[in-house]
């Protein structure tokens, strides 16, 4: 992927609106054990989360939460925090199932 298509798809990806969230997830790397995070926003293009050690920026990963598992990439990392790009958009009813959760249950 060009570098113009990459930042073309990640304005398109901050354009969605976020929502704010508290939940439990999991990222799966290519070459690293699964990493526990916290998701603390969510869109249908993406999502920012919060770990002790984030993914390097440009990694490739799987984000886990419930049924969903959906490809990303690190868009950027920075003092314990990280913001996924993902690779198709996720769909609004996934979105909503994921928002419900976290309503749902306590932090």
């Amino acid at each position: 992927m060009s570098a113009t298509v990459a930042s073309s798809a990640y304005r398109q990806a901050r354009r969605e609106r976020r929502f704010a969230v508290d939940l439990a997830a999991t990222l799966r790397g290519e070459k690293v054990a699964d990493v526990a995070i916290r998701l603390l926003d969510m869109s249908r293009g993406g999502a920012l989360g919060e770990c002790q050690f984030p993914p390097a920026p440009l990694s490739k990963v799987t984000l886990i939460r419930g049924t969903l598992a959906i490809e990303a990439r690190v868009a950027w990392a920075k003092r314990g925090r990280f913001g996924l790009e993902f690779a198709r958009p996720i769909r609004a009813t996934e979105l909503l199932v994921q928002l419900s959760l976290s309503r749902a249950s306590p932090a």
